[in-house]
């Protein structure tokens, strides 16, 4: 039962997009006080970063939601030239990482990732690595599979007139939906 006393568990939200922002948003909302951490060096390019990072800040506006951001950053191709899958374990422990050391040093209760919003993602690595930085840094990882809302939270944001984008982030995922688009055509 809640009373006026009560207070919600703060949780520490990585978020890589609003549309995944906005899946996880409809399951943790009422339930804890959230706030937005945006750490995305994978994104390629500077306007694409720019297109998704104003998408969500829009978003957390809406929402009243504190919106955060790493800023000690730039892309640099040399990290993300790999093409294997490596490079995507790469970048979930790199981004993951990060939100764990943040949540840990301004006190959050949890952390989370909308990575595990998207279907397009590696689900069980995103999960596994986020359980390792619970230990490493002492922080509580917020495990909770948001997939179930990824389209329908994608529909209504591409209706209010958000930025949907079409790739993951890397250069790596826009080769791969160009080469797609072109054995569709």
């Amino acid at each position: 039962m809640n009373t006026k006393f009560d207070t919600k568990k703060k949780v520490l939200l990585h978020v890589c997009c609003a549309v995944c922002s906005a899946t996880t948003i409809k399951i943790l909302y009422d339930k804890y006080e959230i706030s937005f951490y945006w750490y995305n060096p994978n994104i390629y390019d500077i306007q694409e970063y720019k297109n998704r990072k104003n998408a969500a800040i829009k978003y957390s506006e809406e929402l009243n939601i504190p919106f955060y951001e790493e800023k000690d950053f730039s892309y640099n191709y040399f990290n993300w030239k790999n093409e294997s899958f490596e490079k995507c374990i790469f970048c979930y422990k790199l981004r993951i990482e990060k939100t764990a050391i943040f949540a840990k040093k301004n006190r959050f209760d949890f952390f989370s990732t909308s990575l595990l919003s998207s279907p397009h993602q590696k689900h069980d690595i995103v999960k596994q690595i986020a359980i390792n930085f619970t230990y490493k840094y002492t922080v509580e990882f917020l495990y909770k599979d948001f997939r179930k809302y990824f389209y329908d939270a994608k529909n209504s944001l591409k209706k209010r007139g958000y930025y949907i984008q079409k790739y993951c982030g890397c250069n790596k995922s826009l080769k791969q939906v160009k080469s797609r688009q072109v054995e569709v055509a």
